[in-house]
């Protein structure tokens, strides 16, 4: 199913599935500026470092990014990490690299949370994400959004 049309300018509430393909076109396209592209090729290259890494099933993408924002500030992400998935366990550096929020930073310039899909810690951060924050009430008249989940 494709990423819903926005809902005064935000998704529709819910976490919606797509592919890296189905981000790209629906948030991917220059608008007033190359931002939007810009963002968008910084989120493949992240997209395909989680897949290559083997320790994340699922990003969840939000931000200003998924929003109808003509020149949004930036993309919010949460890894889902696979099911058996060990915190103690050692990492290579381009699994690590994925999942450190300094790294992420670092490298891709996005905010970035990684918890199991069973943790309740994960709930409650998507149950944030899905919060439409004050300085975009300008944006939307929603108090809440959709998220977008993409399946690795």
């Amino acid at each position: 199913m494709p990423i819903p049309d926005f809902d005064d300018n935000v998704l529709p509430e819910g976490v919606h599935d797509a592919t890296p393909e189905e981000v790209e076109a629906r948030f991917g396209r220059f608008q007033r500026t190359d931002r939007r592209v810009r963002l968008t090729e910084k989120l493949k290259q992240y997209l395909e470092a989680a897949r290559q890494s083997g320790i994340v099933k699922a990003v969840i993408v939000d931000g200003s990014y998924t929003t109808a924002k003509d020149d949004p500030e930036d993309v919010d992400l949460i890894a889902v990490l696979i099911d058996d998935f060990d915190w103690a366990q050692e990492l290579r550096p381009y699994q690590s690299n994925v999942i450190d929020k300094a790294a992420v930073r670092r490298d891709f310039r996005f905010d970035l949370f990684a918890h199991h899909h069973d943790e309740p810690e994960l709930e409650r951060l998507m149950t944030f994400f899905a919060l439409v924050p004050e300085k975009h009430r300008a944006l939307t008249a929603k108090s809440h959004k959709g998220l977008v989940r993409v399946l690795l």
